[in-house]
């Protein structure tokens, strides 16, 4: 007889084990999301309650990566020890920034009081504007005209800003907070300088520290380490230096069409670019409300300050980020965004926002090494076409 009896036959048919297979892959997937979706929970809470001590950590981090080939140029041209290297970038910084502040600080100081002085009169305008503006619509005018008058709107914000002044400074974790940060930012330069003193080669020092794991595991490791340090470097390189030039940029441009403080407006916002969009964005919310409202501004100065922010933003796009960074992330601008809003929220606010670009670059990277190695062929070839 050629049926295969009970002792030979198969416990599953074809259709059942592929069934099963699926299961397992939907049940390990979901295993997978669940413990992803812990780590990210406990990075949130641990920044959340020690966020005062990773902050300065961070910074010194970013500035290290930024400022250690400067270091490293010192030691190699100028034949100096490593510590007179580090001293001698401290006194350049501080000498650079001390020249800057004389040549800035005093337009900057006057454009801020200017923009201040300015308060008062652009909140007129704006009224005035808004009553015109309601004046077509009778009945929604006179339901918000008293709220609109001048005399009492002004004294409500007068009588709000005291308000807020007096309960910022009776606060009594005031004192404490602005100890906290005095503390976290005085601490940034100890730590950076031990940061930039340490010379060791991370990737031996993993390669050496993880002997327990497999050889092809280990260079895997290894590997993500250095992709992870040359996606950080890469980043906030590339991205300091198109800050600084947006903000030169913005500034110029704000300040030849007569914006009021256009050039502390145009640089501060310019420099906020360290994080991609999130200057642009915000730019866009504070500088053409004060084109608009303020003295001597409205729709012509709302159109020009645009128009400066809109040829700078096209400089950016096409020619300064591809001179300065090239494709070195390799982000979509669409996933640039959805990871800038999504660390964000993960990691408990701005810290997320820094290190949101980088860290999705790091799981690109990781996947692609996932795909090409570890996964069977099969699950990650695309489906054949029909013609």
């Amino acid at each position: 007889m050629n049926d295969p009896t009970p002792s030979t036959r198969p416990w599953l048919t074809p259709g059942q084990r592929r069934l099963t297979a699926l299961a397992l892959s939907v049940l390990a997937a979901l295993l997978l999301f669940t413990v992803a979706a812990l780590v990210v929970w406990g990075l949130r809470e641990f920044i959340a309650a020690f966020g005062h001590v990773i902050w300065p950590l961070v910074i010194a981090g970013i500035l290290s990566v930024l400022l250690r080939p400067l270091v490293d140029t010192f030691e190699r041209r100028l034949k100096l020890p490593r510590v007179r290297a580090i001293l001698l970038l401290y006194f350049l910084v501080v000498s650079a920034c001390l020249a800057l502040g004389l040549l800035l600080l005093p337009l900057m100081m006057s454009q801020f009081v200017d923009l201040m002085h300015a308060g008062p009169d652009s909140l007129r305008h704006a009224v005035a504007s808004l009553k015109d503006m309601l004046r077509q619509y009778p009945d929604v005018y006179q339901t918000v005209k008293t709220f609109l008058d001048e005399n009492s709107l002004m004294a409500r914000v007068n009588e709000e800003n005291q308000r807020v002044l007096t309960l910022l400074l009776s606060a009594p974790s005031t004192l404490g907070k602005l100890f906290e940060i005095s503390a976290a930012v005085a601490v940034v330069p100890i730590y950076l300088f031990y940061l930039l003193e340490s010379n060791r080669n991370f990737s031996r020092d993993i390669h050496e520290q993880l002997t327990f794991l497999p050889s092809a595991v280990r260079e895997d490791v290894v590997f993500l380490t250095r992709e992870f340090a040359g996606i950080m470097v890469s980043f906030f390189h590339g991205r300091l230096l198109i800050g600084l030039a947006m903000g030169v940029l913005q500034a110029i441009g704000l300040m030849a069409i007569g914006l009021q403080g256009g050039f502390v407006l145009g640089l501060f916002f310019g420099i906020l670019n360290l994080v991609p969009l999130l200057g642009v964005i915000l730019g866009l919310a504070v500088i053409l409300p004060v084109a608009y409202v303020q003295p001597g501004g409205g729709w012509t100065l709302l159109l020009e300050a645009g128009g400066v922010l809109a040829v700078v933003q096209a400089a950016e796009g096409y020619y300064i980020t591809p001179k300065i960074m090239g494709k070195r992330t390799g982000l979509h601008p669409m996933v640039i965004i959805i990871s800038i809003f999504f660390w964000g929220q993960a990691l408990h606010g701005f810290l997320g926002v820094i290190l949101g670009v980088p860290l999705t670059a790091f799981l690109v990277v990781a996947w692609r090494l996932l795909k090409t190695k570890y996964l069977p062929q099969h699950l990650t070839r695309p489906p054949l076409r029909m013609h």
